[in-house]
């Protein structure tokens, strides 16, 4: 038998490999027990998910961490990506559209307001395509079909603008009337093959009819359910601007503020190039959330719960859109283990053929005990994206819903737990785009501040909501309008 010499570094040569030894033992069964040598579960390494593809549409998921901390908030947010395919067939079809204006012609619509409305619509008429069709409610203290839903023929096209310069500004504020209206008429008279889209205007509160929140937004859910995507428009300085934009989300549309009158060519030029170019409808992502697991948030958009299922209905999907919706979950954080997210579908309607799709992996998340594992599995562009869109975006949505009631105070406590939360994790990620958006807190305070300071107070914090509201609705949906 060969004797070794022993010396030192021979001694140090078999602790070492012991050494090694036993440190490959701990982690082959630390991986059989589904957990780190430190008793930590092991931090999955995917953070990106897809669905197979299904005819135009491509949905992809994107964590902004895969881990959360114990005794932490245990919240996470997932980028999804809806895109609708520009092939080549798809980018020259023109969908035939079907487009129905509702206009509040109460009396403070009088004025700038009513004429700039009625050269827009003369506008839009001008676009509108032979196999193209159009239809007016107006309202007041009641509904009137102005202009019947009817293709635009040039005889008809005349009539309309005849019909247009006629509509005077008088009375109440009916929108249930309205949109009743509206949605008996299209839902009479739609047609496949065709793309439909209501456009509700109005610049002032509901006030006759049936003026409650839950009835007026249930007609707007029944208009994105009978798949008749209802965009509101806000004009001035009187509406509810958070009543109209849940009117958007749950009629499947978009939300504008529009300061003034003029500004409504483009909203219906933008509105009708999304009819016509249409490629997927009745969008809806389904999540069907793990054990434990609760989906919290979704970029804003009305959460439907239903048999364990929560749906999001975005929306259509028009030729090269990309939506991408924020989706935050709470996961259970008591104790070190590992997470499955559960369920992750998208379906649509591509012309009259429904189609399904799901994320072929489940996303998972852990629950770590140490700082160190949690901003180790933290995505660094994937957090940056999601504090400048969401987390910031939904922060400044609440400091407008905070001025307009007056709550100066707790205006400020939402920015100083935005700048707490976000500001603690990126002391480690070092995002410059998130340290902009807790620098510009300074710059928002100072708003807030002299929205609370003279004797017009109410005007200041009223028109500092809508414009700050507005920006935060539409930068939390990132492609979701034309």
């Amino acid at each position: 038998m060969e004797t070794i010499p022993v010396t030192p570094k021979t001694t140090r040569r078999r602790l070492l490999g012991a050494g090694a030894l036993v440190l490959l033992t701990a982690l082959a069964g630390a991986a059989a027990r589904g957990t780190s040598p430190t008793g930590e579960p092991p931090t999955p390494t995917t953070a990106q998910f897809s669905a197979p593809a299904s005819g135009p549409v491509s949905f992809t998921g994107q964590l902004d961490r895969s881990a959360v901390q114990v005794g932490g908030d245990g919240l996470v947010r997932m980028e999804l990506a809806l895109s609708a395919s520009r092939g080549e067939e798809r980018a020259v079809r023109r969908v035939p559209t079907d487009l129905l204006v509702v206009l509040d012609r109460s009396g403070s619509m009088g004025g700038e307001k009513l004429d700039d409305a009625r050269a827009a619509i003369r506008e839009l008429v001008s676009q509108l395509g032979a196999d193209d069709r159009f239809a007016l409610v107006t309202y007041s203290d009641g509904a009137e079909l102005s202009i019947p839903l009817a293709a635009a023929a040039p005889e008809t096209r005349e009539r309309w603008l005849a019909t247009v310069a006629r509509i005077e500004a008088g009375g109440g504020t009916n929108m249930s009337s309205g949109l009743d209206l509206a949605l008996g008429n299209v839902e009479r008279l739609r047609a496949a093959g065709r793309a439909p889209r209501i456009i509700l205007i109005s610049d002032g509160l509901a006030n006759q009819g049936d003026a409650s929140p839950e009835g007026l937004v249930g007609r707007a859910r029944r208009a994105s359910q009978a798949e008749l995507p209802l965009t509101t428009v806000g004009v001035g300085a009187d509406f509810n601007e958070y009543l109209m934009t849940a009117l958007a989300d749950a009629g499947g549309g978009n939300y504008y503020y529009v300061e003034r009158g003029t500004e409504l060519g483009p909203v219906f030029a933008r509105e009708f190039g999304a009819a016509r170019a249409t490629v997927a409808s009745a969008v809806a992502v389904e999540i069907t959330p793990a054990d434990g697991v609760h989906v919290v948030d979704a970029a804003g958009y009305p959460l439907e719960q239903t048999g364990g299922h929560v749906i999001v209905r975005p929306g259509t999907l028009f030729g090269g859109q990309e939506r991408r919706i924020w989706v935050t979950l709470s996961v259970p954080h008591d104790a070190p283990a590992d997470h499955p997210l559960g369920r992750f579908a998208l379906s649509f309607k591509d012309g009259e053929t429904m189609r399904t799709t799901a994320f072929a992996q489940t996303p998972q998340v852990a629950c770590v005990g140490s700082k160190e594992a949690f901003f180790a599995a933290v995505d660094a562009p994937t957090w940056e994206r999601s504090v400048v869109v969401e987390g910031f975006n939904k922060m400044q949505d609440e400091v407008a819903r905070q001025v307009k009631a007056g709550k100066r105070e707790e205006a400020r406590a939402a920015m100083e737990a935005f700048r707490r939360d976000a500001g603690t994790i990126n002391a480690q990620v070092k995002s410059p785009a998130v340290q902009q958006k807790l620098d510009a807190l300074r710059e928002m305070d100072a708003k807030v501040a002299g929205a609370f300071e003279g004797p017009d107070q109410k005007d200041k914090q009223n028109a500092l909501s809508k414009g700050q509201a507005a920006a935060a609705y539409d930068l939390r949906r990132p492609g979701s309008k034309y």
